[in-house]
């Protein structure tokens, strides 16, 4: 069983996603909402008025959190 946790965050670096075998794609700066799972994370966001999600592992998710890409909490 994976156990989930969520909190708010904001992104205030670059942070980019794959979408399938895509290119990278950038989250844009501001507020998302982020879901933390064992092994991955989904974050959410809203652009031009319109929910967006992606999915990227958590090892990834630590680099940004290490590197001040992504905050955790709203400021």
């Amino acid at each position: 069983m994976t156990s989930t946790t969520q909190i708010d965050g904001r992104i205030v670096g670059d942070v980019a996603f794959r979408a399938g075998d895509g290119p990278q794609l950038k989250i844009p700066q501001g507020n998302v909402q982020i879901l933390m799972a064992d092994d991955s994370v989904v974050l959410t966001w809203t652009e031009n008025g319109q929910s967006l999600t992606a999915a990227i592992p958590k090892i990834e998710f630590d680099r940004y959190i290490q590197e001040g890409a992504v905050v955790l909490g709203r400021g």
